[in-house]
């Protein structure tokens, strides 16, 4: 009966049997960056519909993910230039450039990861198609030799997934986990290479797990609120996070002793996006943003038969 962009809601049969009322909605983002002298929110790569930006050590690239297509695309840091990376039905989340720029690490359905080269020209390889207990949101160490990623190994009868952090060794191939990792998802390794920063949840309380491999101990900050997209600062000392209720807003929370910060208030803003939403930092650790500007109208069709 419909073709084309607009996505139909439930529809509604008029009482006469003449016409189908039902939402239409059109999908579309605003990439949007935060300007810290005016405090606004900015298009940016020209407000393209895109999100998981993602740049490349030298600064000179970046990776995104069109939104809603899910493709996955390479472009110069200006946005011009741009190569597709991947195709549908592969829906790309959270895309990861390797240390020397030469693969884009990025994880899928059922959670899976793939390495794709960021020069185009190549097909998604699988990482670990052995791995039966999934590899969620997977990072690169920095030094390139290891991937850090999340694990399901069960699920239990109340509604909650138990992770564990696992690491691969790229050159022997072995996998081995995280002590102390246990119900901890979403993995961030530090450009310091010091750390490995997840989330952590356990009943209604949770934060941020810290693993010091100076240390090889556990730093548990206790956070209030829901933490989205942890991102590391590039000094490290920083956490930053998306918290898209209660108090809405960019934050950060420093490791060395747990004090948090908005940095960036999002009071009314609309997020959209794979997920409902997306955060990110640029090289510089300014936040990143898709903003909605879809539209949701309530249509008429009217029915002829012939």
């Amino acid at each position: 009966m419909t073709s084309g962009p607009i996505r139909w809601n439930t529809p509604i049969p008029s009482k006469d049997g003449t016409k189908i009322f039902a939402q239409g909605v059109i999908q579309r983002g605003e990439l949007v960056r935060f300007d810290a002298q005016s405090h606004r929110l900015e298009p940016w790569l020209g407000g393209i519909s895109a999100e998981f930006v993602s740049f490349s050590p030298n600064g000179q690239f970046v990776a995104y993910v069109t939104f809603p297509e899910g493709i996955l695309w390479r472009a110069d840091r200006d946005g011009s230039n741009p190569v597709q990376l991947t195709d549908p039905p592969l829906n790309p989340l959270l895309p990861r450039w390797s240390p020397d720029g030469a693969q884009i690490l990025f994880f899928a359905g059922h959670s899976r990861s793939y390495i794709v080269p960021s020069q185009g020209g190549g097909t998604p390889r699988e990482l670990l198609p052995e791995e039966k207990g999934g590899m969620g949101d997977a990072n690169w160490s920095p030094d390139g030799r290891k991937i850090v990623f999340s694990s399901v190994q069960e699920v239990e009868a109340i509604p909650s997934l138990n992770y564990d952090l696992r690491v691969l060794d790229l050159g022997s191939h072995q996998i081995t986990t995280l002590p102390g990792s246990h119900g901890t998802f979403s993995p961030r390794w530090s450009p310091n290479g010091r750390f490995i920063a997840g989330i952590h949840i356990i009943g209604d309380s949770g934060g941020l797990k810290v693993f010091d491999f100076e240390t090889q101990r556990w730093l548990m900050l206790h956070l209030k609120g829901e933490i989205d997209y942890p991102t590391w600062s590039s000094n490290s000392q920083f956490i930053y996070f998306w918290r898209p209720g209660g108090e809405p807003g960019v934050y950060r929370v420093r490791v060395s002793d747990g004090v948090e910060q908005r940095v960036v208030d999002l009071k009314g803003f609309r997020s959209t996006g794979a997920a409902g939403g997306w955060f990110g930092l640029d090289p510089d650790d300014t936040p990143l943003l898709i903003r909605d500007v879809g539209t949701a109208d309530i249509y008429a069709l009217t029915l002829e038969e012939k």
